[in-house]
């Protein structure tokens, strides 16, 4: 479960079952990380992040060492998040192991393959369970892992221990009957892969109706997602699942890079704001409509009152020729951020965001048709009830929705010019 003192850690891009390319040897020097790559990878032109200068025989320094354990960022987006890292803690604990003893590299073997995206890290310590699984034994394990420990630490720790976020969540494969199985390793075939998010003790009870309604609205918005379900409950409120959009057919894997880890910025700290990222996913995807898309998608964050914007709820999935292309936007519910600050800023403003910012964006980052994406924006934002009342959103949840929205849609209304603001958040 542990690494010999000095040993690395081999680094693959597996995109197949049957198609594992060696990346490099990653290994620690001091507490930060060195990364060498491998020949043949060299000579293969790939890039395991845009923004770094092409593969060579020089040694690959860990930039921002304090932001990500020591790691480079793009070894970082492959460690869990706060959720995962609660479960992996308990999960070793029980196994009397310190968890807070692991190096970073000891924590990545134990992702292994089981990980976001096609990094794959050996020796591979990851568990790969099998068979069927109880959505209701495991969401009763998540709300119980704040207290005692439960039956299904273990298993909840190999289902979904290796994925990001806050939020209780499991790797399921679902085929079309509605049978699920752990689909943390390769997916059989009729199956597809999927994230099931349960409820934390900060959530609504109705999160999973929630989130699948946010889902139904940004599609009515024009805002890219991937595909959505809300599984029935047996008692309560269902699960929102999201099928993976880091995992192709028949086993196949897509890289997958967070804005975070690709500018080296820890997520809980505003580096850039949404006309720098626009701006970005215009350089890296040299797509103007990959921007307009990102554009789209902060009028939707903004009206439909999602704060919870940070860099690593935007990412980039790169193809098989080594061309990149903006992922789906995901995680998407009511959020008023911190101290009711969105963490990425719209023309300076974290808070009260107005018509005149949307637009200072769209001339910066050559939004012709800005004014027709906020209408259609918020036409889907109105009709939020009608998504809401077919997911069955409670009445308490929606009122806060709308409380929360009809301040943000204020704002965005044409102003006269002596009633317009120049201020600027602090």
């Amino acid at each position: 479960m542990r690494l010999a003192p000095g040993e690395p850690l081999r680094v693959t891009l597996a995109h197949a079952p049957n198609d594992e390319v060696v990346v490099g040897r990653l290994a620690l020097d001091a507490g930060r990380a060195v990364f060498e790559y491998d020949e043949a990878f060299i000579a293969s032109g790939m890039r395991l992040n845009p923004l770094w200068n092409a593969p060579s025989r020089a040694l690959v320094r860990a930039q921002e060492p304090r932001a990500f354990k020591g790691l480079h960022g793009v070894f970082a987006d492959s460690l869990p998040d706060a959720w995962g890292h609660a479960l992996m803690r308990r999960r070793l604990a029980e196994q009397s192991v310190n968890y807070d003893d692991l190096t970073t590299l000891d924590r990545l073997a134990l992702v292994g393959s089981t990980g976001v995206g096609a990094l794959v890290y050996r020796p591979d310590y990851a568990e790969h369970p099998h068979g069927a699984i109880d959505l209701a034994a495991f969401a009763a394990g998540a709300i119980g892992l704040e207290g005692t420990p439960t039956e299904v630490v273990e298993e909840l720790a190999s289902l979904g221990g290796s994925s990001g976020g806050a939020r209780p969540k499991v790797f399921v494969a679902r085929n079309a009957a509605g049978d699920l199985v752990a689909g943390a390793g390769t997916v059989a075939a009729g199956y597809d892969p999927y994230i099931v998010k349960f409820r934390g003790s900060m959530d609504v009870a109705d999160i999973g109706p929630l989130e699948a309604a946010y889902a139904d609205m940004a599609r009515a918005a024009g805002v890219e997602v991937a595909p959505t379900l809300l599984i029935p409950a047996t008692k309560g409120h269902g699960y929102f699942a999201t099928r993976r959009f880091d995992r192709g057919p028949n086993g196949t894997r897509i890289s997958m890079l967070s804005v975070a880890a690709m500018i080296e910025s820890q997520w809980d700290v505003p580096a850039i704001g949404y006309m720098k990222l626009i701006a970005l996913v215009h350089g890296i995807t040299r797509d103007h409509e990959a921007a307009e898309q990102m554009f789209r998608r902060m009028v939707f964050n903004v009206l439909a009152a999602n704060a919870d914007d940070h860099l690593k709820q935007h990412s980039f999935l790169q193809q098989r020729t080594g061309e990149w292309v903006l992922a789906p936007a995901y995680d998407l519910t009511l959020s008023s951020g911190p101290n009711g600050q969105r963490y990425l800023d719209v023309n300076g403003r974290g808070s009260e965001v107005t018509l005149d910012d949307i637009d200072a964006v769209a001339r910066e980052s050559s939004i012709r048709s800005s004014r027709a994406i906020v209408d259609e924006v918020r036409t889907a934002v109105d009709d939020f009830p009608k998504h809401a009342r077919a997911r069955g959103v409670t009445a308490a949840t929606l009122a806060a929705f709308k409380r929360a929205t009809e301040t943000a849609g204020n704002t965005l209304m044409p102003k006269p010019p002596h009633a317009r603001s120049s201020r600027r958040r602090t």
